[in-house]
């Protein structure tokens, strides 16, 4: 795995960073994402210290993806409970299907 030096620019800021050569988009998607979360909390909180803006940015930031972990996590838990049901349905049907045609051959 290859990996390039990225120059990123957050808050006026220059980063270099190592990053493998395929997650390099991806990596300048999530800057860009950060660059515009932080211009907005800037707005709407009218915070000008960049370290408190960084931090309250990542606090909100930890808290959507824990929300979205807590989604997917009860999506996954129900999904499987809708699974183990369907294959309770179609053993119970093929019991009675089976139950069926063995009553027909007596």
């Amino acid at each position: 795995m290859t990996s390039q030096v990225v120059d990123l620019n957050i808050l006026g800021r220059s980063l270099k960073l190592n990053c493998p050569v395929e997650e390099i988009p991806s990596l300048k998607k999530a800057a860009e994402d950060l660059e515009n979360r932080l211009q907005e909390l800037r707005r709407k909180t009218q915070i000008m210290n960049s370290d408190q803006l960084i931090i309250t940015a990542a606090l909100n930031i930890s808290y959507e993806l824990t929300k979205a972990n807590q989604l997917n996590n009860q999506l996954s838990h129900d999904y499987a409970n809708r699974l183990q049901n369907l294959q309770l349905m179609l053993e119970n049907t093929l019991n009675s299907v089976n139950l069926g045609s063995d009553s027909k051959k007596d």
